[in-house]
């Protein structure tokens, strides 16, 4: 394996992390909801927060697109190859079979860290004995269940993944 494709699976796999972690800004919108129905916050500061959750979700997304689809520019720009003594890595593994298990890891990864708190968070609510809209937790409830999910699919479609991640690299070759 050459040091430029084992920087490539670096900056990929930091990429997909980037892109599992920016779904952390999706509950924090729907927590501001909640604002609306204590009428203690003016529409002007509603407005700014909403506009600091988009705005932060977006820069996530942008920096997400550069390491998932700009990973060339990335590994040159930063000279991540340079300097080594050796070209290549003695390590006999192809490249799309090191980035699935790293794909495969990540999406572990989700899962395992999704599903105790989805648990407490069930617990919780269950304990409350209140309905779920009124459920002051409501967002949080989804969010850990859509990250459980989001990372089982992740681990069992990593092909699929793989193949998205990588068009970008092939369309710059044709």
């Amino acid at each position: 394996m050459e040091i430029k494709t084992f920087w490539r699976i670096i900056v990929k796999g930091i990429g997909l992390w980037l892109l599992v972690n920016s779904i952390y800004v999706i509950p924090q919108f729907a927590s501001t909801f909640s604002f609306i129905e204590y009428g203690g916050l003016n529409w002007e500061n509603l407005i700014s927060v909403w506009f600091i959750v988009l705005g932060t979700l977006a820069v996530y997304l942008f920096v997400t697109g550069f390491f998932l689809f700009k990973t060339e520019w990335i590994v040159s720009i930063l000279k991540l190859d340079q300097k080594f003594t050796e070209n290549r890595i003695d390590v006999n593994i192809p490249y799309k079979s090191v980035l699935s298990i790293a794909v495969i890891v990540i999406g572990a990864l989700v899962f395992v860290e999704s599903i105790p708190k989805l648990c407490s968070t069930i617990y919780e609510f269950v304990k409350q004995k209140e309905l779920i809209k009124d459920y002051a937790g409501t967002s949080w409830l989804i969010f850990y269940f859509l990250k459980a999910i989001s990372g089982y699919l992740i681990m069992t479609n990593s092909k699929t993944i793989i193949k998205f991640i990588d068009k970008q690299k092939n369309d710059d070759k044709e």
